[in-house]
């Protein structure tokens, strides 16, 4: 019983796939669609798709870009977010690592 009311409370979050992200029109205004743990898609009206990544980093809220769908597809995406966890588990910045490397920034988790 207990089990049953903990997933009412707290339902589990349905990651994108590839079809959702590819099927993902524009509408009037920019809309998100959420993949977990901060990452997610951003619309806008005029038809664009980019990979977002929101989190803290010294009580401050940020956003880090990760790429443009579809030269950066989910799989890389999600990649992508992943090495910015790591560093922030480190107490690095991502923003400020990208900033620092530059276009190298993600190139150690390039797909072939």
């Amino acid at each position: 019983m207990r089990a049953a009311c903990m997933t009412a409370i707290a339902p589990e979050l349905k990651m994108l796939n590839e079809t959702e992200v590819r099927r993902a029109k524009p509408l009037r205004q920019p809309r998100k669609l959420f993949d977990g743990g901060g990452l997610y898609l951003l619309v806008v009206p005029k038809g664009g798709r980019y990979w977002r990544y929101n989190y803290r980093f010294n009580g401050k809220q940020k956003t880090l870009a990760l790429g443009i769908y579809p030269d950066v597809p989910l799989a890389k995406a999600r990649a992508r977010h992943q090495e910015a966890r790591r560093q922030l588990a480190e107490g690095i910045d991502p923003a400020i690592e990208k900033r620092a490397l530059g276009r190298r920034a993600f190139d150690t988790h390039r797909d072939e």
